[in-house]
């Protein structure tokens, strides 16, 4: 008798895959005010990157069938030579052994130049994760550089260089995010939401959108930010703009938050990356975590990694995060911080 998963739960269980979120600099150029970062870690060292080369070369020589690689931040363009070291060698290693390659990056763009860019999908990274605040006079009193400039005018460039690329495999997500105050400016007929959906979304599947909204996330100075009085608030708000979205003509394929009855967590995926056991942060200083915004707290450090390769991961940390694999509880799989860092 054999077992049958759901796609998604053997997915995330199987060892023939491996995702790894590499966070190649823990600094960045801009100074959100909701940012939860303390940039108290720079940039990765090369010995480390030689570590991470190392971990895929292992298993891709002991049958990885697939790997997942998403750079991560602070800003990850911020230490180039890194990611170009990481990508280049991964991407050669894959395609010597016949692995499937799956690459991705969060990044704010503003380093993402066209030659970085072109380079980057020509080695297997081909998602990419932008974010928006909303309409230029919001965003740029939120997402601001080190010297408090707003950053819109050259984030909407960068989506336009995707955009206006050839690039069958571009996969772009451009979140969009949203407080107490922020959200009305998102609906309505002439609403940021309906500038977006035709400016990039519209007749082009390799662009999707996702809403979130501003929660306490911590360190940032978050001024000029009214939280919503709870989470239900922040819902509610979501599903007027969901349904605003709904109004333009797209579906599911483009937003997946349309989906109804399917819990989607912070991540964009109803079983997010942390909650999967083989899924794991590699920290610019060789920490090992499972999610990528608790980084100040020390529940979110299951082990770490060597310069040699091994990955060490403490079993006994890593097991509240892969609960919900268990248990199959649509929340733990969505957001398994919740119930273990966080409230629920």
């Amino acid at each position: 008798m054999s077992l049958s998963l759901p796609p998604e739960i053997a997915g995330a269980v199987t060892n023939r895959g491996l995702n790894l979120i590499i966070n190649s600099s823990e600094q960045c150029n801009l100074r959100c005010v909701y940012c939860y970062e303390s940039f108290s870690i720079g940039h990765m060292k090369l010995d480390l990157a030689r570590g991470i080369v190392n971990l895929v070369r292992k298993r891709v020589e002991d049958g990885l069938e697939w790997l997942e690689i998403d750079f991560f931040g602070g800003e990850p363009l911020g230490a180039w030579n890194t990611v170009e070291y990481v990508t280049g060698n991964i991407h050669e290693l894959c395609r010597r052994h016949g692995v499937t390659l799956l690459g991705g990056m969060t990044t704010n763009s503003t380093l993402l130049h066209q030659g970085r860019f072109d380079w980057l999908v020509k080695h297997g990274i081909t998602a990419f994760q932008v974010t928006l605040d909303g309409p230029r006079e919001i965003h740029d009193a939120r997402r601001v550089s080190l010297h408090k400039t707003g950053s819109f005018d050259v984030i909407w460039k960068r989506l336009a260089m995707m955009k206006a690329s050839t690039f069958p495999e571009l996969d772009v997500v451009i979140r969009v995010h949203f407080d107490a105050d922020s959200w009305p400016s998102l609906v309505g007929e002439s609403g940021f939401v309906a500038t977006v959906v035709e400016a990039f979304i519209r007749d082009d599947l390799r662009f999707r959108l996702h809403f979130n909204p501003v929660e306490q996330w911590g360190a940032g100075s978050a001024e000029g930010i009214r939280y919503f009085a709870s989470h239900r608030d922040a819902l509610a708000a979501r599903e007027k703009i969901l349904a605003c979205v709904a109004q333009t003509g797209l579906g599911p394929n483009q937003v997946p938050q349309l989906l109804k009855g399917v819990e989607v967590g912070e991540s964009g995926h109803t079983v997010c990356y942390a909650a999967r056991a083989n899924a794991f942060v590699v920290r610019a200083d060789g920490a090992v975590s499972k999610c990528t915004v608790a980084f100040n707290d020390d529940r979110n450090v299951v082990g770490r990694i060597t310069s040699e390769g091994d990955l060490i991961i403490d079993h006994k940390l890593h097991a509240p995060w892969m609960r919900g694999l268990v248990s199959g509880d649509a929340s733990e799989l969505a957001c398994p911080a919740r119930g273990h860092i966080w409230p629920v």
